[in-house]
C-alpha cells in the first residue's frame, strides 16, 4: 500500500496559499503606511533648527601640522573646514523622518548636515591611521575617542580604538568600549565586538610569547 502523498500535497498548497496571502497583505499595509507618511512629511512645516545640539570638531585637541605628508595635510584641511559647519549624527534618518522631524523647507540643509557628519567620520578614521603610522597613540586615542563619543558607524575606528585602549593597558575603557558597542544599534556590532576580541587574543599570546623568551 503506497503512501497518501495527495492529501499532504493539498494541505501545503493551502498552507501555502494562506502564507502568499498574509504576506500579500503585509506588503500592502506597508506600503500604505510609507506613502500616508510621505504624504504627512511633504507638508511638514519648518522647525526651529538653530538650537540643537550641533558637534562641534575639537581641533585644539588634535595634533596638527604633525606630518608633511601631503594626504594627511589634506585631512586637516578638510577637518578644519568641516569644524565650521554644523554637524549633526543623522546616520540612519530617512529623508521621509528628515522632512517630518525638521519641516519640508529645512530637508537640504538637514541632508547636507548629516552628510557633512558622514565626512567627518571618514576623515577621522584616515586621520587616525596616518597618526598610528606615525606611532602617534595617544593621539590616535584622542580622534577616534571623539569619533567614537559622537557615534560614527565606521567599525575600523572602534577596533582600532580598542588595539590602542589594549596596547596601553588602558583595560577599564576597553571595558567601556564595548559595553558602548553592545548597546549600540550599530549594523557591524558583532563583527566589531568579534574582532575587538580576536585582537586582545593575539595581543595576549605576543605578551605570553615575550614572558617566555625572558625566561
Amino acid at each position: 500500500m503506497g503512501f497518501p502523498i495527495l492529501p499532504f500535497f493539498l494541505i501545503f498548497l493551502v498552507w501555502l496559499a494562506f502564507r502568499l496571502r498574509k504576506l500579500d497583505t503585509k506588503q500592502k499595509q506597508e506600503e500604505h503606511d510609507f506613502w500616508a507618511k510621505e504624504r504627512q512629511a511633504n507638508v511638514t512645516p519648518a522647525k526651529d533648527i538653530s538650537n540643537l545640539r550641533y558637534i562641534t570638531i575639537p581641533m585644539e585637541k588634535f595634533p596638527l601640522n604633525f606630518s608633511n605628508d601631503e594626504k594627511v595635510i589634506e585631512i586637516e584641511k578638510e577637518l578644519q573646514e568641516l569644524s565650521t559647519h554644523k554637524l549633526l549624527n543623522l546616520i540612519g534618518v530617512t529623508n521621509t523622518d528628515l522632512k517630518l522631524t525638521y519641516g519640508v523647507p529645512n530637508f537640504q540643509t538637514m541632508s547636507q548636515i548629516g552628510d557633512d557628519f558622514d565626512r567627518v567620520c571618514v576623515l577621522l578614521n584616515s586621520y587616525a591611521h596616518a597618526l598610528m603610522e606615525a606611532e602617534r597613540v595617544d593621539d590616535v586615542i584622542t580622534v577616534l575617542e571623539f569619533a567614537v563619543g559622537v557615534g560614527t558607524d565606521i567599525s575600523e575606528s572602534y577596533t582600532l580604538l580598542a588595539h590602542c585602549y589594549e596596547q596601553k593597558g588602558m583595560h577599564e575603557k576597553l571595558e567601556l568600549l564595548k559595553r558602548q558597542v553592545e548597546q549600540s544599534k550599530l549594523l557591524l556590532k558583532n563583527s566589531i565586538l568579534s574582532k575587538i576580541e580576536s585582537n586582545r587574543t593575539i595581543i595576549s599570546d605576543e605578551d605570553q610569547q615575550a614572558v617566555d623568551m625572558k625566561l
